[in-house]
């Protein structure tokens, strides 16, 4: 084959130039022509590229929006009525312990927070809450507040009502109240020592 070396040159210029990308054709003359088969290729293969993008990408949409993907689809099911399992079950703790029918304490003062009961401190008029609300036996003092102690502190020698009448009443004695209001033993009046705090054991004798 015969080159001609002025085209031989003139087709060198252009690709120097950048021209042989534009897309265009050269005539090398004799039927002899050069299409651009840099170009050709490469869009070859940016089509052959975007085809197999564009394919994976479809078959990975289609599986999705089939539910062929399991592990996709499923599990977003799944998670949906866990979260509604679990905010249901807090709305249920927060419900618990704030509502109830409270507590009734002997006096008949109602309590409307469950809490307060047995909590070391008596929040009822009578303290019931600290005694019969634990759940012991219970002492009523005689005196105006019909305070509650344990039964178990009843004629133990230390007075807790604030009428003494844990270690009088509380003891199976007879009682003799007092002007104030104290109770002290009955055999204990007229005997010419004063035991109550106004002295009104002693007078009437």
């Amino acid at each position: 084959m015969n080159i001609d070396l002025a085209k031989f040159l003139s087709v060198a210029a252009l690709m120097s130039q950048g021209l042989a990308t534009a897309g265009c054709t050269i005539n090398l003359g004799d039927g002899f022509t050069d299409t651009n088969i840099g170009p050709q290729t490469s869009t070859t293969t940016s089509t052959s590229g975007t085809t197999d993008e564009a394919t994976t990408g479809t078959s990975a949409d289609t599986d999705d929006s089939t539910g062929t993907d399991s592990g996709t689809s499923a599990p977003t099911t799944t998670d949906a009525p866990t979260s509604t399992s679990e905010a249901t079950d807090s709305s249920t703790d927060a419900t618990a312990g704030t509502t109830g029918e409270g507590f009734v304490c002997s006096d008949g003062t109602l309590l409307e927070n469950p809490a307060w009961v047995c909590d070391e401190n008596p929040d009822c008029p009578d303290a019931s809450d600290e005694v019969s609300g634990c759940g012991l036996a219970a002492f009523t003092c005689t005196g105006d507040n019909k305070k509650e102690i344990p039964e178990a502190w009843a004629c133990d020698e230390v007075p807790d009502c604030a009428d003494g009448s844990d270690e009088v009443t509380g003891c199976g004695l007879e009682a003799f109240t007092c002007t104030d209001g104290t109770e002290i033993q009955a055999s204990w009046k007229c005997d010419m020592a004063p035991d109550c705090p106004d002295g009104s054991d002693e007078l009437d004798c």
